[in-house]
């Protein structure tokens, strides 16, 4: 992970969110409320973009770290500069360990794989507190946090936690898309 100590946080933006079935329209491409939280996510990247955020990082999970992802793929087209880089708790047998990843979010997954500037894993294999451990490298390595979360609890929750205690700027979608 030594990768980690190369990227200046100040200029880094994290991603951290909810699984799929707890995001607008599941995350789905056609749905129109996804569709609005792909048009505001892409503003706010292209914001941080225009104040010298260089970095994005991800977390490598179905659902919000995935589609922020893909929109920052997107905006590589205009912003070839931008590097994206992958956290990715432990990999062998990753894909098969939660029912959220179908045959579609391991494929999306893989496109954002292609697309990375770098990919860091944590560990080989699952223990318990990696997910943990890679949300606090998230946030250890940004300035920012980019999180989709709706105030329940779980993985978000103890992210946009830290996030706090770390003195990150939280942008929050949730509560942005209900706007």
């Amino acid at each position: 992970m030594d990768i980690l100590n190369q990227i200046d946080s100040n200029n880094a933006v994290s991603f951290s969110g909810h699984r799929p079935d707890r995001l607008p329209g599941h995350g789905d491409l056609d749905a129109p409320e996804t569709q609005k939280l792909i048009i505001n996510l892409r503003k706010r990247i292209e914001d941080a973009i225009k104040r010298d955020k260089n970095t994005y990082i991800n977390g490598f999970m179905a659902g919000w770290d995935i589609l922020a992802a893909e929109q920052v793929i997107a905006l590589k087209e205009n912003y070839p500069h931008i590097r994206l880089v992958t956290i990715a708790p432990f990999s062998v047998h990753y894909f098969s360990r939660e029912k959220c990843w179908t045959a579609e979010w391991v494929k999306r997954a893989k496109d954002v794989c292609r697309w990375q500037e770098t990919g860091i894993k944590i560990a080989e294999h699952y223990r318990m507190g990696i997910y943990y451990e890679r949300n606090r490298s998230l946030v250890d390595n940004s300035s920012e946090l980019f999180c989709y979360w709706d105030g329940g609890k779980g993985g978000t929750e103890q992210t946009v936690n830290y996030a706090k205690h770390k003195k990150l700027i939280i942008y929050n979608f949730f509560e942005e898309n209900s706007i």
